[in-house]
């Protein structure tokens, strides 16, 4: 009956109803991604990579002849997604179409207690994630794969 008891004062009620905090370490898990493509881009909070991942998708859409371009952020990579999807339509002349989604991504985090002998826990909790599907129009296309 004491670990039962042990057990429950862990696990302690936090401010927000919908999550229990326990004590220990937590250690975030990378996201699932899904099936990756050559045309998927991820962004990422770092600025310093905001400049190669508008060159890659203007790379890939005029260069690769790709039919699309899909940008993808999650969570705090969101307004980063936007600015890369924004930066690009701007450098194109404003000629391409984008097509926006939000989701909401499952996230796995394994709480690992401060005592060896507990199992480790693992907890789930959900973050927004955008996907910006750009495109070319057909006759854009056409123009430039005449021009090779």
């Amino acid at each position: 009956m004491d670990s039962a008891c042990d057990a429950a004062a862990k696990l302690q009620q936090s401010p927000d109803p919908k999550r229990t905090v326990i004590e220990g370490a937590v250690k975030k898990r990378k996201p699932i991604r899904p099936s990756q493509s050559r045309s998927d881009i991820y962004a990422t909070r770092e600025p310093r990579k905001f400049q190669s991942h508008v060159n890659r998708a203007r790379k890939l859409l005029l260069n690769r002849n790709y039919p699309s371009v899909t940008i993808h952020g999650l969570g705090a990579a969101i307004p980063q997604a936007i600015k890369i999807s924004n930066a690009v339509k701007a450098s194109l002349g404003d000629q391409t179409t984008m097509d926006v989604t939000t989701d909401t991504v499952n996230m796995y985090d394994d709480i690992v207690p401060a005592d060896p002998s507990e199992d480790i826990v693992t907890q789930v909790r959900q973050n927004s994630a955008i996907h910006i599907r750009m495109t070319l129009p057909d006759k854009l296309r056409t123009l430039i794969t005449a021009k090779r």
